[in-house]
């Protein structure tokens, strides 16, 4: 059959559009192929590790850096699914799966089993056009040096807490100071404690000693090289104070770090312990603490192996525990485990020939601490000693560092005592009267907030009323309070 001239002509040019199309379809491929190229490249130049698993989770291809993180080379795990590679634990977790799971992108740590490296996981879903999970994308970082400088930087903060506490320790005598028959037989019970491994219970009014009677057992003892760890009963809330005090293991409630913790039971280890408002222990916490004191071991929260322990236990309390037993309000049994031997602090108004020597004491630290040099003369201590001192010995020392500061009377008199403890009878003080720049902006902030809430609790007579003078919450109020050493009550 012989064609036309123009049916020639049609067929050359749907040739040259054919050889068109496959030049521009073949440059295309070859474009792909050299960013597939490039891609590689760039996936195998990074640091960090990355692993494609397809929908069902079979790993589909890794790079260059996850095999060096993770040490597990290309042909151990291309090709096998992530929940097999778990199983044989390989690392504690993995993120491909929950991404499947969620379709959403999912962050996680975990560390890998060969090595034992932190590691970051970064998982990311990628769909088709149809909205299909086609695969999953994971980014591992290296984080395992970050973690170590951590755990160092924990450590080295928790020794610097024992150093501190020991210097601390070394100034504060302030509950020792005086010769009352009170003091002398604290002062003689402790002789005999000291030595021994004995469980003592500290009772006494708020801002009577509690905490200096409990540090000089242990300077006295024979665990005065280890550890001193003090923790407050009612400043760590309920649902944290378990974990705070036993440690928990790893992913043992949501929060929980993705590592074992120890609590401060284990970090006092071979030292002593003082719990502090120990009458505000919950009551569903009182069995596992009384098992520590029976057993000497601990369980972490969320773990099944108990862990011996070594430790010396001190509890304090400014409220009647054996009133609180009656009450049904504490355990009897954990009472008794604590009640071993028990030392009552008395309060200052019952022991008021010790404070000549204590106001001496504070007045010498403040004269330093400021750059004074007062002194108190016999009406100031008369003065001193007619009050009641509802703060205790805590109380005294603030008075006495509110007088070094606002008195600009080299001789410290019973006025500038009036000024302070009668708050509501003296005249207000004029802050004019303040040395400008014999003390830092932050003591004189705090030195007048201390007399703001003080005033405000003594004219309103309780939280709530001075709360209101104050023109701020309640719970402010206790807790600034609490931080000055002012003593409170709500109504």
């Amino acid at each position: 059959m012989r064609l036309s001239l123009l049916e020639i002509e049609n067929i050359q040019k749907e040739n040259q559009e054919l050889k068109a199309m496959v030049s521009k379809a073949s440059a295309k491929i070859s474009k792909l192929e050299e960013e597939g190229i490039n891609a590689l490249v760039i996936g195998d130049a990074v640091m960090d590790g990355i692993c494609i698993v397809d929908a069902e989770g079979n790993v589909t291809s890794i790079n260059k850096g996850y095999t060096e993180i993770t040490e597990i080379e290309a042909n151990e795990i291309l090709g096998r699914n992530i929940r097999e590679l778990i199983n044989q634990n390989y690392f504690t977790n993995a993120v491909s799966m929950d991404v499947i799971r969620t379709r959403e992108k999912i962050s996680s740590m975990s560390t890998i089993t060969r090595n034992e490296r932190h590691v970051l996981l970064v998982g990311t879903p990628i769909f088709d056009k149809n909205n299909d999970l086609t695969k999953v994308i994971t980014v591992m970082r290296n984080l395992t040096d970050l973690v170590n400088l951590k755990e160092k930087l924990e450590r080295a903060e928790t020794k610097k807490n024992v150093i501190q506490d020991k210097l601390n320790s070394l100034t504060k005598e302030d509950a020792f100071r005086g010769k009352s028959p009170g003091i002398g037989r604290i002062k003689e019970l402790i002789e005999y404690v000291a030595p021994t491994d004995a469980t003592v219970l500290i009772m006494g009014e708020t801002g009577s000693g509690k905490e200096v009677v409990s540090r000089e057992i242990y300077n006295r003892s024979k665990r005065n090289k280890g550890p001193y760890v003090k923790i407050n009963c009612a400043a760590i809330p309920e649902n944290l104070l378990e974990s705070e005090l036993f440690g928990y293991v790893k992913g043992a409630f949501t929060g929980a770090d993705n590592k074992d913790k120890k609590g401060l039971f284990e970090t006092a280890n071979g030292g002593t312990i003082l719990l502090d408002e120990i009458s505000e222990m919950p009551l569903k916490l009182q069995p596992k603490l009384l098992r520590v004191l029976q057993e000497r071991e601990i369980t972490p929260v969320g773990g099944v192996d108990s862990i011996k322990i070594d430790v010396r236990v001190m509890a304090a309390s400014n409220k009647n525990l054996e009133e609180l037993v009656k009450k049904k309000l504490f355990r009897a049994d954990l009472y008794y485990r604590l009640n071993v031997f028990p030392l009552n602090i008395p309060p200052l108004r019952k022991r008021k020939e010790d404070i000549p020597d204590m106001a001496a004491l504070f007045l010498s630290r403040f004269n330093v601490k400021y750059a004074k040099d007062k002194a108190l003369d016999s009406a100031a201590i008369f003065a001193l000693m007619k009050y009641d001192w509802p703060g205790n010995v805590r109380e005294l020392e603030n008075v006495v560092e509110r007088m070094t500061i606002i008195s600009v009377n080299k001789i410290l008199t019973k006025e500038d005592v009036n000024v302070i403890i009668n708050i509501g009878e003296a005249k207000d003080i004029d802050m004019a009267d303040l040395p400008l720049g014999d003390i830092s902006l932050k003591e004189a902030v705090r030195n007048l907030e201390r007399y703001l809430v003080e005033k405000a609790l003594r004219e309103g007579g309780s939280s709530y009323a001075a709360a209101r003078i104050l023109k701020t919450t309640q719970p402010t109020v206790i807790r600034k309070a609490k931080a000055l050493g002012i003593p409170t009550r709500k109504s």
